[in-house]
């Protein structure tokens, strides 16, 4: 058996829940195990050995061990709170930005500043009881922390577990609730000593499985937690800038800003989207005629005769000869307003107009 499964604590005849070295060793000890009532037999007279009770029979009970901290948790948390002058209660407190569930913007982070809240409990309550029922629900909880001053104050609730995780029902009861995972004896020790600390949040509280939780995992559901006042956070993003000129010629390009001061960068500007994510490849064809069917101002770059060169310089005018382009001159795309030959390119257009129309409002901000 290993030192952690071994069965330290037992009842005796009276019903008291005593310590290994609290009683004579062997068969006189008179203890029964906490799970399956069987008779004990105290091994306490060794100085090699670490003392624990064993079954008389020989057959040990898988359940005895779970059995037994979970009965002590509850006995040694209650005598402890009912003792101590300070018993805290420790846990991340987020303040979020007001427009966290609304925000169009890629975020770097989590939009939070987070705080570690410290409450001593006994600054509001004065009682704790075990196998209390809850008011919401009919279920008993392990230990019931609340006020015998004020009966208006809603009581917190403890509830401890060592394989078996509380239920969905259970835990969103509406009614505040304080869940320990327990591993060892020195886990209860450190709720003694400490009080109930939050572990790390970034486990999903609503996977209640017992094999995901960590050694003496503690988690607060119905508590206060969190706000949305937090309005000093303004983070970096990254995005996509478009930008129509009132030529009718625009650009797409990379662009960071801070999240409430994105505005425009060029003031005379016809137009200009950012689109939410730092990747620009494929954004400019999503972009460019949206400028097309608001202003109406063509541009080669709508035209089905700019294509791309044969030789791999870029692209051309394939009328170039016939409308007398210098091949080797740097096309001005802004000459479509005056060509006679400009043919908008219409399935090029619809395709990218519908894909401009699948997107959400939250993947971009047009800037006007």
């Amino acid at each position: 058996m290993s030192k952690k499964g071994l069965l330290t604590y037992a009842f005796n005849s009276n019903g008291n829940f005593v310590h290994i070295d609290e009683v004579p060793k062997g068969l006189a000890c008179d203890c029964y195990c906490p799970s399956c009532k069987e008779k004990l037999v105290a091994k306490n007279g060794g100085v090699k050995r670490i003392h624990h009770f064993a079954h008389a029979s020989g057959m040990d009970c898988e359940a005895a061990y779970e059995t037994m901290l979970h009965k002590l948790a509850k006995l040694r948390v209650q005598e402890a709170f009912m003792s101590k002058d300070v018993f805290n209660v420790s846990f991340e407190y987020r303040s979020y930005c007001p427009q966290v569930n609304s925000c169009t913007f890629v975020r770097y982070g989590d939009c939070y500043k987070a705080t570690q809240k410290i409450f001593n409990l006994k600054e509001f309550y004065d009682s704790c009881e075990q196998e209390v029922q809850y008011e919401s629900i009919n279920r008993r909880s392990d230990l019931k922390i609340f006020s015998s001053k004020n009966p208006n104050l809603p009581p917190i609730y403890i509830e401890f577990f060592v394989t078996h995780a509380s239920d969905s029902n259970k835990l969103h009861n509406g009614g505040k609730i304080i869940e320990v995972k327990l591993e060892t004896e020195d886990d209860i020790q450190s709720i003694i000593d400490n009080g109930f600390v939050e572990s790390n949040r970034q486990i999903n509280k609503d996977e209640i499985d017992a094999r995901l939780y960590p050694e003496c995992y503690t988690t607060f559901w119905g508590f206060k937690s969190e706000d949305y006042n937090e309005s000093s956070i303004n983070q970096e993003v990254e995005f996509s800038r478009y930008i129509l000129y009132t030529s009718g010629k625009s650009r797409c390009y990379q662009d960071t800003s801070f999240c409430k001061k994105i505005k425009k960068a060029r003031s005379q500007s016809l137009m200009e989207i950012c689109f939410h994510t730092p990747v620009a490849f494929g954004i400019y064809e999503l972009a460019k005629y949206q400028g097309y069917k608001r202003f109406g101002i063509k541009n080669c770059l709508y035209c089905k005769n700019y294509v791309d060169s044969y030789d791999g310089l870029g692209k051309l005018c394939r009328l170039y000869k016939y409308l007398g382009i210098n091949r080797f001159d740097q096309h001005d795309t802004a000459r479509a307003k005056n060509c006679s030959r400009f043919i908008l390119n219409h399935e090029e257009m619809d395709e990218e107009l519908k894909r401009f129309e699948s997107l959400s409002k939250s993947e971009y901000t047009e800037l006007e």
